[in-house]
């Protein structure tokens, strides 16, 4: 039997009489969105924004954020710019100069041998094609520098860069970026710097004996012969000031890098610029301890007291002028503390 009842306004339908069926209002689900990670689609409710993590000091805990994102003011997860503004890549900068001056020694030489081999890897392939283009250089001397530019050390730092490397001549201008906005010590510059070099030294060294013992240039030998020579006649003024522009364009490459957040942007904005400073004809102090030593064992007329002192010595000095005072100083000055110390001053 179905009898009826009224409630409020309404009237109600009940199985029996007297007996009145209220319609409780239920708590609404949580609504869905969609947030978009590239082509992934993952659902989260309005009211979650960030997920509580236990961190590992103190047991505090902490939102968790997906790598490459960021999070607004208002808790929401946002994605990273493709490429930082010029004062967030200092910051940047700074970090990662503290990140290196805190590296203990054995992991910086290990990872300094690998970024001479990197560096040798694209020295390698920049002797074997451009200076191997007779014909070119005689029609077209101007394509044959970009031929030689292009290829071979962009795709040296590259590997530093995305691979992961300590390389000299961007730790010059990294560990006095840190040093410039008081992160770290200039002992620790100097450990780094001195670390980083002679890692580097020794993997352009291996590269070399591999090469060398592996004859990978029996037919070509005129390509690194002719490359290296030109460099030890060089005078120490000319030398040196060609390594201070040559750093000024590594460092660039490696602040762009830095900035970048995207594969394909820390492509571009190597290539462009490293292709740039070879094509120039400018000197850098890795790669020619790659290309010089690698003519001597193929036979070049040069000593090794002409290699250190003509080339090598004013090189890493002029590469230290460049990326330290062109890149770090003139960054620090306009964007960090070193032109804060200026105005107190």
């Amino acid at each position: 039997m179905i009898g009826t009842c009224q409630l409020g306004l309404r009237t109600i339908l009940c199985p029996c009489p007297g007996q009145v069926r209220a319609s409780l209002p239920r708590k609404p689900a949580p609504r869905s969105r969609l947030v978009f990670k590239g082509a992934r689609a993952q659902a989260a409710s309005v009211g979650t924004q960030t997920q509580s993590s236990t961190a590992g000091n103190g047991g505090s805990a902490q939102p968790s954020v997906q790598q490459g994102s960021t999070p607004s003011p208002g808790g929401a997860v946002q994605d990273s710019p493709p490429l930082l503004p010029p004062a967030g890549i200092l910051a940047k900068a700074v970090e990662l100069g503290a990140a290196k001056a805190n590296l203990p020694i054995a992991k910086c030489f290990a990872l300094s041998i690998m970024g001479g081999i990197f560096i040798a890897f694209g020295g390698a392939l920049a002797v074997s094609v451009g200076p191997n283009c007779p014909g070119v250089a005689q029609a077209n001397p101007g394509l044959l520098k970009m031929i030689t530019g292009f290829n071979g050390l962009p795709f040296g730092l590259l590997l530093v860069m995305v691979c992961g490397a300590e390389l000299f001549t961007g730790n010059v201008a990294l560990l006095a970026t840190a040093v410039f906005n008081g992160k770290a010590t200039w002992k620790q510059l100097a450990q780094n710097w001195s670390v980083s070099y002679v890692g580097n030294m020794l993997g352009t060294f291996l590269i070399v004996t591999l090469m060398t013992q592996g004859a990978v240039f029996p037919q070509m030998a005129s390509g690194p012969i002719n490359t290296a020579m030109p460099k030890v006649g060089l005078t120490f003024s000319q030398a040196f000031l060609r390594a201070c522009l040559a750093n000024w364009f590594v460092c660039l490459a490696t602040w762009m890098a830095i900035g970048a957040n995207s594969l394909i942007s820390k492509i571009g904005g190597i290539y462009l610029t490293i292709s740039s400073f070879v094509a120039i004809g400018l000197e850098h102090s890795v790669a020619n301890m790659f290309i010089i030593p690698l003519a001597m064992t193929l036979g070049a007329d040069i000593s090794l007291g002409t290699y250190l002192f003509k080339n090598l010595l004013p090189v890493t000095l002029g590469n230290i002028v460049g990326g330290a005072i062109g890149v770090a100083a003139f960054y620090s000055f306009v964007y960090g503390k070193l032109g804060q110390k200026t105005q107190e001053a």
